[in-house]
């Protein structure tokens, strides 16, 4: 993860989110997009948001409705619109165009080599660097989770200004749900010449974890919403989040990611998020795309 900067402050912007007033979901109709279907209404719930689910195609599929189903108790407004059109891609920019969404949810499939990449066509990677709004992909986890399973919420902060956005997600995300509870890591990258045992001890490192947490709690007051700070010692950042969230087991991890405008960005330039995204299998991933 990247290091704490030496100015260190919460920076709140809440701009974006005052009029959140409607939100863009496509759907194909497969089960691996009820997990981003249960996210769009956690989200509409908590902003009073009116959700447009749009299938490109003639029938969305019997999974997509029985999940509708099971989400009613939110009392979410929200419309189902059918469009025909072969191009996928092109009809779900040429929709957001027209209504003009604050918010695009999109479900996408983990392709973890260069070969996957380059051969199994992307819906996701065509319509993204179209949509001038904030965009949520949701990659599915292994075995789907039901609707009262995703209330362990992991975050992880690039120190940025994307920060409040990442934990205005997971607060929206949690809010609805008893019980659910939001974790922040931060792993304080080690050398691997230090034992990990001994560096806990260093002034540098407790300092660290000092200024980390009272970051936290700052954004704990604004949110209203008790995020849990998770000081983390590691000699690397993929190994340590595996060997953490082997015991945590979040249901949803949310990192940040800027928008990819080029082939070289999305298939050569592998981000760290994207490592993340294809090294930590089993929770479901939900990715920003920065504007």
């Amino acid at each position: 993860m990247t290091k704490l900067p030496s100015k260190f402050t919460p920076d709140y912007q809440d701009e974006f989110f005052l009029n959140l007033d409607r939100i863009l979901v496509p759907i194909g109709g497969k089960k691996f997009e009820c997990t981003g279907l249960e996210l769009a209404f956690y989200i509409a719930h908590e902003y009073g948001s009116h959700l447009d689910l749009l299938h490109i195609g003639t029938d969305p599929g019997d999974n997509i409705q029985g999940y509708l189903d099971k989400l009613a108790k939110f009392e979410v407004e929200h419309d189902l619109v059918v469009r025909k059109g072969k191009n996928v891609p092109k009809t779900i920019i040429e929709y957001w165009q027209e209504k003009k969404h604050n918010l695009v949810l999109m479900s996408g499939r983990r392709r973890p080599t260069l070969l996957d990449k380059i051969f199994i066509p992307s819906i996701s990677n065509s319509v993204i660097p179209q949509i001038d709004a904030e965009v949520l992909q949701i990659f599915h986890p292994l075995m789907q989770k039901v609707s009262d399973q995703l209330k362990n919420i992991a975050v992880l902060l690039p120190y940025s200004h994307r920060d409040p956005f990442l934990l205005r997600w997971a607060s929206a995300i949690a809010a609805p749900q008893k019980g659910a509870k939001v974790k922040v890591y931060h792993i304080a990258q080690v050398p691997e010449t230090v034992p990990l045992s001994g560096a806990a001890e260093e002034e540098v490192i407790q300092n660290e974890e000092k200024q980390f947490k009272k970051y936290i709690k700052e954004f704990s007051k604004i949110f209203g919403q008790i995020i849990q700070p998770r000081f983390i010692l590691g000699h690397g950042v993929l190994g340590a989040l595996e060997s953490i969230f082997e015991k945590d087991e979040p249901d949803l991890v949310i990192i940040g990611k800027t928008k990819e405008h080029n082939f070289w960005q999305r298939v050569v330039v592998k981000s760290l998020s994207s490592k993340i995204r294809d090294k930590l299998l089993e929770p479901s991933i939900c990715i920003h795309h920065m504007r």
